[in-house]
């Protein structure tokens, strides 16, 4: 690619590249990041919308927090279970807010170190 041809006016996320000069050389381009300018406060509405969301169902009783990490993360089921070191089925356990307020400290303490987050915070249903 030509250098004209890949730059981005975007200086909050700015990404270097490489790319055929006008003398046809190649050298490092500083250029904005496209998927940044044109994406990112996409991304960031959706995020929070999520958020707001998930903040509810907790309000409401429909989710636990480990259900609400785990997206807020972006984080699977498998990829989660696997990581805990459980199978998702007993995963989609943990989800239901019943189940989430029977589990011992060293289960917790699993999903704490996974979210890089303290047990306290893990056991805080009312965030806000």
């Amino acid at each position: 690619m030509k250098e004209k041809d890949i730059y981005v006016d975007y200086k909050t996320h700015e990404i270097i590249l490489y790319a055929e000069k006008e003398d046809e050389s190649y050298a490092p381009v500083v250029s904005g990041s496209y998927a940044a300018k044109h994406h990112l406060d996409e991304f960031f509405r959706m995020k929070e919308n999520l958020d707001k969301k998930l903040r509810q169902d907790l309000k409401e009783g429909k989710i636990s927090m480990v259900f609400y990490y785990m997206l807020m993360q972006d984080m699977g089921p498998g990829d989660l279970a696997k990581r805990v070191g459980i199978s998702q089925r007993k995963l989609n356990k943990h989800f239901r807010p019943d189940v989430f307020l029977k589990m011992n400290d060293k289960m917790l303490q699993k999903y704490a170190v996974v979210f890089g987050i303290s047990v306290e915070q893990l056991k805080e249903t009312n965030i806000s």
